[in-house]
């Protein structure tokens, strides 16, 4: 008996494996998408939901007179920054106390925490922008309470859609949150109503 495969085997093999249906990459869930809203960077410079276009993004909620939650996230989104350096991704921290938190306090901010511009962008603008953000992806906070937001960071595409919600107060978030931004940027696509 000849030790190697006949071409009979071998197109056996070939034609099973063929045959198969291909392997679904894994789809990030949809949890909806970010109303429209138009708000300035810490430059001055408009921003707007369109300008999510071309990358992925995490966000999260920020104020700059906060001394204990928003510096630990802070802390967070710069180590993300630090590991995302080749990838297209883009940080956004929007700040939830826009009437004193002006672009120039938020360029301040940027450069105490080293983020780099134009990665990472600080957003202020019209309270009520702000405040419909918040009630899209914080629904169990009062939107009208100043300090109330979460600890959440939050991943989005390009149209924005919120694609992942991570609590920061749980070990191991931030290696999800770049596990899942891998996933997103190989497959940005949502799944149809009723999958995810």
């Amino acid at each position: 008996m000849s030790p190697y495969p006949s071409r009979r085997h071998l197109f056996l093999t070939f034609a099973a494996t063929a045959c198969r249906p291909p392997i679904e990459p894994e789809l990030l869930p949809d949890a909806g998408q970010l109303p429209d809203f138009s708000l300035f960077t810490e430059t001055g410079t408009p921003f707007f939901r369109r300008d999510l276009a071309g990358k992925a993004w995490v966000m999260d909620f920020i104020f700059t007179r906060c001394t204990l939650v928003c510096p630990r996230l802070t802390t967070q989104m710069r180590a993300i920054e630090q590991q995302v350096d080749s990838l297209p991704v883009g940080l956004l921290s929007i700040s939830i106390d826009p009437e004193y938190d002006t672009p120039q306090r938020l360029r301040a901010y940027a450069a105490l925490h080293n983020a780099r511009a134009p990665r990472w962008r600080f957003l202020t603008g019209e309270k009520a922008a702000i405040r419909a953000l918040q009630v899209k992806t914080q629904r169990h906070l009062d939107p009208e309470e100043i300090t109330a937001h979460s600890k959440q960071f939050y991943l989005l595409d390009g149209e924005g859609y919120i694609r992942g919600i991570y609590s920061m107060t749980v070990p191991g978030k931030r290696r999800e949150i770049l596990e899942d931004l891998r996933k997103l940027l190989r497959n940005p696509a949502r799944p149809e109503p009723g999958e995810a």
